[in-house]
């Protein structure tokens, strides 16, 4: 068994309007009770986030019986990107917003999206299911006012508008909208500031692996993170190619959205980057799935499906129950939101599972061993000791 002594984490979290530092704070609060369940202690020394900045920094120190793990973690932030998708007026973003969300039905996706997953292929059609929903209840009470035609399309309309709004909102109906027309302009390649973006990302990930020797260095993705960070990771690779030469690296991609770009015919860029990666025979490509999160592609091969062979660097898929993980009474909770249970992957879990994300990032275990030996985490008694060693083929 490897035990991790100095990690690195370079952390991209999905479509949520959260800070960077807020972020962070959710990171320590779930380090926090995870040490409560594995027997360790979380100790933070510092969350910073320079001004203008789009990313923040902590490190930590996670305390065991007979082990010591030190991290630091980078925060990446595009909060500001959502925010310019989120706060444009209403209806102006609707109109702007919704042709964008067609469109995967206009170019083939959404029949992709059928054949990777099921499942993913009900969160695609829901938006436009509401619309018609909606769009049919906004006529039929027009048409009781006895209006002619003209006036009752705009009345409808009008209707349309306001319950499109609220009660839409109780359904996240302008946020998956929102979410479509963001990656429209992903595919399109469209919008410079997450151009710019990329960039930029790109600059801090060379930075950081290249700056300090790590006993292991971990990169996250979360439903969009995982696109930012693997097109970050990819033009950081093409800068230099020798970025990861000796280096153990695990990506790992949680719930992740990358066939959603991928799969769609102008996205080109997203296939070459995934190819670009897979090509580093020192990384390992960790993904975890789970049946109950709607928002991503369950049993995919997001490889496959994309076309990308000729790999050199392993991966694995891991399809995993969070209602091994939970305690009912939260695990029910969950799942009364689909946008909540999606953002499980990242938040804490109320019993030792070994796919639990905090011990990835502040625990003694190395991911990839972790990851192709799930028995591993019962090396840690309830004490917080590790107690056994264990010859693993990695």
């Amino acid at each position: 068994m490897k035990t991790v002594k100095s990690r690195l984490v370079l952390n991209f979290p999905g479509f949520e309007p959260t800070t960077a530092l807020a972020q962070l704070d959710r990171l320590k609060h779930g380090a926090q009770k995870t040490g409560e369940i594995w027997g360790f202690k979380f100790d933070r020394a510092n969350a910073d986030h320079e001004v203008d900045a789009n990313f923040a920094v902590s490190e930590s120190t996670t305390t065991g019986a007979n082990w010591e793990t030190k991290t630091r973690l980078i925060q990446f932030s595009w909060n500001d990107i959502i925010a310019d998708y989120e706060n444009a007026s209403y209806p102006g973003n609707l109109i702007t917003n919704l042709p964008k969300y067609l469109v995967f039905f206009i170019d083939g996706s959404v029949m992709k999206y059928l054949k990777a997953s099921k499942r993913y292929f009900g969160f695609t059609i829901y938006p436009i299911l509401f619309v018609g929903i909606f769009a049919w209840i906004s006529w039929m009470l027009a048409s009781y006012l006895g209006f002619g035609v003209i006036l009752t399309s705009l009345v409808a309309l009008a209707i349309l508008l306001i319950i499109f709004r609220w009660p839409g909102d109780r359904f996240y109906l302008n946020l998956s909208v929102n979410d479509w027309a963001f990656a429209r302009d992903m595919v399109n390649e469209a919008n410079p500031r997450i151009e710019a973006r990329y960039v930029e990302f790109s600059d801090i990930i060379a930075r950081e692996i290249g700056s300090d020797e790590y006993d292991e260095i971990l990169i996250v993705g979360h439903s969009f993170g995982a696109v930012w960070a693997a097109t970050a990771l990819a033009k950081a690779l093409e800068a230099n190619n020798k970025l990861l030469s000796k280096k153990p690296v695990v990506f790992l991609a949680l719930g992740s959205s990358i066939p959603k770009i991928g799969l769609v015919k102008n996205a080109e860029f997203m296939r070459d980057n995934l190819a670009r990666i897979m090509a580093e025979k020192n990384l390992f490509w960790h993904e975890i799935q789970t049946k109950v999160d709607i928002i991503a592609f369950y049993k995919s091969d997001p490889f496959e499906q994309m076309g990308i062979t000729n790999m050199v660097a392993p991966y694995l898929i891991d399809r995993v129950n969070y209602k091994d993980a939970m305690e009912p009474k939260r695990y029910k909770k969950m799942k009364r939101s689909f946008y909540t249970t999606h953002r499980q992957y990242i938040l804490y879990q109320d019993k030792r599972v070994h796919f639990d994300f905090m011990l990835r990032c502040f625990g003694p275990f190395n991911s990839k061993e972790l990851a192709l030996d799930q028995q591993l985490c019962e090396a840690m008694d309830k004490q917080g000791n590790l107690v056994a060693v264990r010859n693993t083929n990695v």
